[in-house]
Formats: structure tokens, sequence, C-alpha cells
């Protein structure tokens, strides 16, 4: 194990112990002098070993010129410390809200780093497990994201493990680190399945709900306009006139219906939330209106963005505890 990576690899066990003392961190923290952690890397174990011999051989010999070379050599290495450490002491670091994305999709985490103290920050590195950021550079006063990309995961809600800040800079030869305990959410959304053109998602109940909306309600015919659904275009008629239409009804109680979980053509659950997730989508593709039906909870019906929003999450979150995200330590990173 190399000595520069020593504080990403420790066993869980000693880490917990060494940051029993920090408090939580929450959306975000500060880092102080008492959080962050310096050893020197394997060159700087190697320069440690070239200044003893140095220093050996100049006692030896007694020869003024090899001292002022060693503890020249000596006096770089210590100011080295002190610039290592401080390109961490007093970083804000926050916790960036992740886009929920669909299972078997890349997932990124975004970290925040601000300067409270009025100096540059050079070469930084966010690690989550076995996965590293690039080198972040932040300004004087500044701020910038750091990114670290992950693996694809499967549908559920996760929270984020611990991660790792770190830096070599000026001279690669110490490295400076701080774990933190930042808290945000990831969503991972069923991945959508059409359930074919025999099953439409629609169940019996819905069926009935429609039919007696057709019934009652008066079609309103009106002239295409960008950016109308394409599931309301009366395709006939463009085949008679060469004209573009659409049927619309009132208040729109024609494309309200209900996304049933009995009606999913499929038996384990998995593949029923993925088979629920397109008729979401297709749903909102086509502007229409429409209530969600899971075993343990009713969506009532709506449209736009947040009724999307309120239906994936209800997928993502179907008998799922939050977990940490399955990261393992030892997958190969981004390269530094």
């Amino acid at each position: 194990m190399r000595a520069g990576s020593l504080g990403k690899h420790l066993p869980e066990g000693m880490i917990r112990w060494v940051t029993r003392r920090h408090r939580a961190d929450g959306a975000q923290t500060t880092l102080g002098r008492d959080r962050i952690y310096i050893l020197p890397t394997r060159a700087g174990y190697t320069l440690l070993a070239i200044l003893g011999v140095m220093l050996l051989g100049a006692i030896n010999y007694s020869n003024n010129m090899a001292f002022l070379l060693t503890f020249l050599l000596v006096g770089i290495g210590h100011n080295a410390i002190w610039y290592t450490h401080r390109n961490l002491l007093g970083l804000k670091v926050s916790a960036l809200s992740t886009t929920p994305v669909f299972a078997g999709q890349p997932l990124s985490v975004s970290l925040r780093l601000e300067d409270t103290r009025g100096r540059d920050r050079e070469s930084l590195h966010l690690s989550i497990g076995g996965y590293t950021s690039e080198a972040v550079a932040v300004p004087a006063n500044g701020r910038q994201v750091a990114t670290v990309p992950l693996p694809v995961l499967g549908r559920g809600v996760y929270r984020l493990p611990r991660q790792h800040l770190g830096t070599r800079y000026p001279l690669g030869i110490l490295n400076a680190w701080s774990w933190l305990g930042l808290t945000s959410e990831m969503l991972v959304y069923p991945q959508p399945v059409d359930p074919g053109a025999a099953h439409t998602g629609l169940g019996d109940e819905a069926g009935v709900q429609r039919r007696q909306d057709d019934a009652s309600t008066p079609d309103h015919i009106r002239p295409y306009r960008p950016g109308d659904p394409p599931g309301r275009i009366l395709w006939k008629a463009l085949a008679r006139t060469g004209k573009l239409h659409i049927r619309e009804t009132v208040e729109g109680a024609r494309d309200t219906f209900w996304i049933d979980w009995s009606a999913m053509p499929a038996s384990d659950t998995e593949t029923r939330l993925s088979m629920l997730c397109h008729q979401i989508l297709a749903a909102e593709a086509e502007g229409r209106a429409w209530g969600l039906r899971l075993p343990d909870q009713i969506l009532p019906p709506g449209r736009g963005p947040a009724q999307r929003e309120r239906g994936l999450r209800a997928l993502a979150e179907y008998r799922f505890e939050p977990i940490p995200l399955p990261i393992p330590e030892t997958t190969r990173g981004t390269k530094k």
C-alpha cells in the first residue's frame, strides 16, 4: 500500500476511531486544523532516506557544503509541510444535490469547494471509495465543483458514503487529507420497460374511467400548434385533408387515466416498476394527466414536471430503505 494513499485505505474500524471526535457535517462543513491529517508520500519517504544519507556523509567528511545542501533541502521540505496543510485549511465544502438517474445510467456526485481565507487552492482530489475526481483548483475567495463519476446502480434511494478530500500540493512529497461525512440523497429510478402494445398499463378500472369521460365530454378539434403532443394528432384527418389537427376535451378530462400496479403484465417487482416507469414517461410525453396506484400508495392524478418527479420518486422508494452507496474501496478511479 502506498504511503500517499494511506488515508483512503485505512481499515473502516480505524477510520471510525480516528474520526469519532468529528462533529456531524450535515450539508456543509469547514475544514479546521483538527480535521486535517498529513503524512509523507512514497517520494517523501525516499527524500527522507536520501537526506539521512547526505547528513551522515556530511558528518563523516566534515564538509560544510554538504551540510549546507542537506539543511537547505530539509528547510524546503519543512516549508512544504506547511504549504500542503494550508492547502486544505479553512476550505468550505458543501454537498450539491444529485440529479436522479434511471437504473443502468452512470451516476455522479458533486461537492462544492469554496475558499474562505483569500488564497488559491491547488490540486485538490475528491474520492469516494475507489473513485476519484480530476484535480480541482479553487481561486482565492472563489469556488469550484469537484465531481466524482460513480458506477451504474440498481433502483433505489442511496446515501452519500464517507468522502475523502486530499492534496499533495506543492511538491508531491506529502499527502494531506480530511474525511468528510456530508449528507446527500441519490435517487435511481427504475429502468423504463415498454409493457407492449397488448398491455397499455391501464387497469380495468382505468379503462372504465376513460370510457365514462369519453361518453360525457365533447371533443374540440383545432389546428395543430408546434409543441402539441403527437398522441393527440388526428392522423385520419391528416390523410383526408393533408392538414394537422388536434383533438381536445373540456378541461382535459379525456386525458386523465390511472397507471395501475395490478395491470402490469409481469410477476416480479422490479419488472413491474420498470413498466410503470415507462407508462409515466409516455403519459408525460403526451401531455396527459395521470394517477398512480401502488399496493401501498396512491398518487392523485396530475401532470407536469412535479407530477412526473413524484411518480418516479414513488417508484424508486417502493419498499426500499435508504442505504449507503455500495462503492468498493479497491475499484480503480480516475487517474490523477
